[in-house]
């Protein structure tokens, strides 16, 4: 049966208002909205927003420096480098790949973001800049934007495991402005495990007070926050802290198996998806074959 056009013209109007209605909600600033619509109208992007408009997160951007993005995480907000303001489709291959950190971060349940998602968010990245169709013209408009055109072609131009070893080189680099370096999975297994042998001695009030300590030197975590937290737990009757160890234990213990399954399952949709477009691909390693790789 045929839909005429009568009738289509309004729904699509309803459809491309609701879209609006969404990019508005998540921002303030008509540049990354205009970055949203262009997310928007690619097939990883699209649920990406969705989850950003569903999770109530802002988007804005940052007043410092780095051209990295930064999170407020107990704020649910993303704060994207404003280099990139002015370059729609650069902006929005950051501003998907910062929002995806905030959609793993949220689905594993840690408490902080770690190196193995910038590893993650780096093929994301890679992949949304070919929906996107990123070209050396658009990164010129971005002052070449570095960091972002390196992570593209560590990904075209080289591989999948390339480009996410670079990614973790570059999260456990120390730069405190971008809130790094981040922490590992490893280190926090490794870390869990000192948990769990704290259990029935004082080093476990310590183990926690110095894991909050290195949050808030990185700027992921407000001191009066981790006083706070530290002033409740040692408050609590002895009777029950024995009960939030083993909670607490339990409970991180499985957020790393979740995350665990996660970044397995990631890496395996992205070697699917890399397979399935190796046309896309060689068209961008002829237009980014200049690349000046590490």
């Amino acid at each position: 049966m045929k839909i005429s056009s009568l009738y289509l013209a309004p729904l699509l109007l309803l459809a491309a208002c609701a879209g609006s209605r969404q990019q508005a909600s998540l921002t303030s600033e008509p540049s990354i909205e205009r970055a949203l619509d262009l997310l928007d109208a690619t097939p990883h992007g699209k649920p990406l927003l969705r989850f950003l408009a569903d999770s109530g997160v802002a988007l804005q951007y940052s007043n410092t420096a780095g051209r990295c993005s930064k999170f407020g995480l107990q704020a649910r907000k993303i704060y994207v480098p404003v280099d990139y303001k002015g370059a729609d489709h650069v902006l929005a291959a950051a501003v998907g790949r910062s929002a995806y950190i905030y959609q793993l971060f949220s689905e594993s349940g840690m408490d902080e973001i770690i190196s193995e998602e910038e590893e993650l968010a780096a093929l994301f990245q890679a992949r949304l800049a070919l929906e996107l169709k990123l070209t050396n013209e658009h990164f010129a408009k971005a002052g070449g934007a570095p960091e972002v055109k390196a992570a593209f072609c560590n990904y075209i131009l080289e591989s999948s495991g390339y480009a996410m070893a670079q990614a973790r080189k570059e999260a456990l680099s120390s730069d405190p402005v971008c809130q790094r370096p981040l922490d590992t999975m490893e280190n926090q297994r490794v870390w869990l495990e000192k948990m769990r042998q704290a259990i029935n001695d004082e080093t476990f009030y310590q183990l926690l007070y110095e894991r909050d300590m290195a949050r808030v030197r990185k700027g992921a975590l407000q001191m009066s926050e981790a006083m706070r937290k530290d002033a409740n737990l040692r408050a609590l009757p002895t009777y029950e802290i024995y009960r939030y160890q083993r909670s607490f234990y339990d409970k991180q213990s499985d957020i790393f198996t979740r995350f665990a399954r996660l970044y397995s399952g990631e890496i395996a949709r992205d070697a699917a998806w890399r397979a399935g477009r190796r046309e896309e691909i060689d068209l961008a390693r002829e237009e980014f074959s200049d690349c000046n790789l590490p």
